[in-house]
C-alpha cells in the first residue's frame, strides 16, 4: 500500500508478512540477546553482495518495531497493524523518524536464521529489504512459547535540520543563480505556513511554497521562473511541514522580487 503523494515528495509505505509454521524437529529458541543484530548483518550482505549501501541502525525505528513486535507476541500471530494501533507511517513519526520512505517487513520463525532465509525467498520481503532508496533500520524480536516474532521497520530518513539550516540550503541555490537573498523574516515564515497567498505586508512579484525530503532540488515551477530572468531578489522561509506530510518533510516557501 502507499501513502498520498505530498507536492513533491512522495512517501511511500511497502509492508509485507511471512507466518510459518515451525519446522519439523526444531529445537525451542531460548531468550537470547542478538537477533536483532544478527539480522542488520544478514540484511546487510545481502545488500553489499548486491552493491547496495548498507542500512544505518536507528534507535527510534527500533522503538518502533519493538512496540509492533511485543503486539505480535503478545495477539500470537502476525499483522502490520492490529485494533487500535497506528498505521506505519504514523507509528514512525510517533516514534520521532522523519522519512520520506517507509517499508515493513513481520514474520514469524523458529529462529532468526530461518526468518531471514524466508524473507529473502519471498518477493515482497527481499524487495524491502533490497530497497535501495532506504538508508536506515530498526529490527525488534520478541519470543512466545519458542516462536520468534520479528519485525523489520525500513526508512529513508531526513537529516534534521533547523528551520535556518533549511533556509540555508534553499538559499544557496538562489544566490548561485545569482539572486540577492533578503532576510527570512517571521512574515516570510508566516507564508511558508499558509495555503494560500502571503502574509501582510508582503508584496512579491512571484511565490511558491512545496514540500520536500530533498532540499538539493527546487521544483520544475521555481526554475521556470528563475531562468525568465525577471527576478532580482528573493526571500526563502521554512515552517513545520505538519502532520499531512505524511513523515516529516521539509516545507519551504520562495519570494521572488
Amino acid at each position: 500500500m502507499s501513502a498520498p503523494r505530498a507536492n513533491y515528495m512522495a512517501v511511500g509505505v511497502a509492508v509485507a508478512l511471512l507466518c510459518l509454521p515451525l519446522s519439523a524437529g526444531t529445537p525451542p529458541v531460548l531468550p537470547t540477546q542478538g537477533f536483532e543484530r544478527l539480522l542488520l548483518d544478514a540484511a546487510n550482505r545481502e545488500r553489499a553482495a548486491r552493491r547496495l549501501p548498507a542500512l544505518r541502525w536507528n534507535d527510534s525505528l527500533a522503538q518502533a518495531a519493538r512496540d509492533h513486535a511485543q503486539l505480535m507476541a503478545r495477539y500470537g500471530q502476525i499483522s502490520h497493524q492490529f485494533p487500535g494501533e497506528l498505521g506505519l507511517s504514523d507509528r514512525f513519526a510517533l516514534a520521532g523518524v522523519r522519512f520520506t520512505v517507509a517499508s515493513e517487513n513481520v514474520g514469524q520463525a523458529g529462529s532468526a536464521e530461518e526468518l531471514h532465509v524466508l524473507w529473502m525467498r519471498s518477493p515482497p520481503h527481499r524487495a524491502n529489504l533490497l530497497d535501495p532508496q532506504v538508508d536506515s533500520a530498526g529490527f525488534a524480536v520478541e519470543i512466545r512459547n519458542g516462536l520468534l516474532f520479528a519485525v523489520q521497520d525500513f526508512a529513508r530518513v531526513l537529516e534534521s535540520l533547523s528551520l535556518a539550516e533549511q533556509e540555508r540550503q534553499v538559499g544557496a541555490q538562489l544566490a548561485a543563480r545569482g539572486l540577492h537573498l533578503l532576510p527570512s523574516t517571521g512574515e516570510v515564515r508566516a507564508t511558508c505556513a499558509l495555503d494560500r497567498g502571503v502574509a501582510e505586508g508582503l508584496h512579491p512579484k512571484y511565490h511558491i511554497r512545496w514540500m520536500t525530503g530533498d532540499l538539493s532540488q527546487l521544483p520544475p515551477q521555481l526554475e521556470t521562473e528563475l531562468r525568465s530572468g525577471r527576478y532580482r531578489s528573493a526571500a526563502v522561509g521554512a515552517c513545520a511541514a505538519g502532520a499531512d506530510a505524511g513523515a516529516g518533510a521539509y516545507r519551504v516557501v520562495v519570494l521572488l522580487y
